[in-house]
């Protein structure tokens, strides 16, 4: 049985998922919570002004600072997101805040926004920086409890915010070994 990464060892990794719900407990906000190694690019994109494809697009535009070219559609947000030549990192980090707003109205779209993250995540793990190394491509959906609860369906995986517990061993104490002074010999 594999053992689930938490969000701090997973972001490291260029493996899948690439994209993740990030739930945030009461007190704490997404931002705080991911906090990527030195070297990586995190973007922080606004769920709220994502509400449609097309304040999607100018989101991720703005958080990504996608070149004068970006088409706004989709096949242009997975060719920008599989390249970021711009933006040179050993990894990337996308934060989704209020993911809850994301295309909330349509289904399809917000599908299709899994998919065009899914292949840029999938692009990058297989050696797509410039120097052909691999590197981490991962996008957080940051939601508290409340908002996870406002769409049925989010098509991705939970990932947890702490270390897993390491089991305990049974019967095993760890005892401190004391010296003896050394006896005389007479």
């Amino acid at each position: 049985m594999a053992t689930k990464q938490n969000v701090y060892a997973h972001l490291q990794n260029a493996t899948a998922p690439w994209s993740s719900l990030l739930v945030t407990p009461p007190g704490s906000t997404a931002t705080a919570l991911v906090k990527p190694p030195a070297g990586f690019a995190l973007r922080v994109v606004q769920g709220k002004k994502c509400k449609t494809p097309e304040g999607l697009f100018n989101e991720f535009a703005r958080a990504l600072e996608f070149p004068n070219y970006f088409g706004h559609n989709w096949d242009a947000l997975e060719e920008c997101l599989a390249d970021l030549e711009w933006l040179p990192a050993k990894g990337y980090v996308v934060l989704i805040t209020d993911a809850q707003s994301v295309i909330p109205d349509d289904d399809e779209e917000y599908e299709t926004l899994l998919e065009v993250l899914n292949d840029a995540g999938e692009a990058w793990s297989k050696g797509q920086t410039p120097d052909g190394r691999r590197a981490p491509f991962h996008v957080y959906f940051g939601v508290s409890r409340q908002g996870k609860s406002k769409r049925k369906h989010w098509g991705l995986e939970e990932l947890p915010l702490t270390e897993p517990e390491t089991p305990k061993l049974k019967g095993r104490t760890t005892r401190a070994v004391s010296q003896s002074p050394r006896k005389k010999q007479l």
